[in-house]
């Protein structure tokens, strides 16, 4: 199953394009951001980043760049969904 964290976090990298720039943006250790990271790219059986071994160098996948307009869209979808039950929460606020 998909984790939205995950989703979020790989996001965040491939636009900082460094995991510890992407680390300090989310307010997590870069142990988190890696954790993250491997274990979407697992779950998906794919590789997302190319990883630069003694540098901290990264460059996305062709397959990562097109994860990547999925991802952007789940997590546009999950925040509508989230301000949709919202609004219907406030509603019952009211009613009460």
């Amino acid at each position: 199953m998909l984790d939205l964290r995950q989703l979020e976090t790989f996001r965040v990298v491939a636009v900082a394009n460094n995991f510890s720039r992407a680390a300090s943006q989310l307010g997590y250790h870069q142990s988190t951001v890696t954790f993250h990271i491997k274990s979407l790219e697992r779950e998906l059986g794919v590789k997302l980043f190319e990883r630069e071994r003694f540098s901290k160098s990264i460059a996305m996948t062709e397959v990562g760049r097109r994860i990547f307009e999925y991802a952007e869209r789940l997590l546009a979808l999950a925040a509508e969904a989230k301000a949709k039950a919202a609004s219907f929460s406030r509603i019952r606020s009211r009613e009460s």
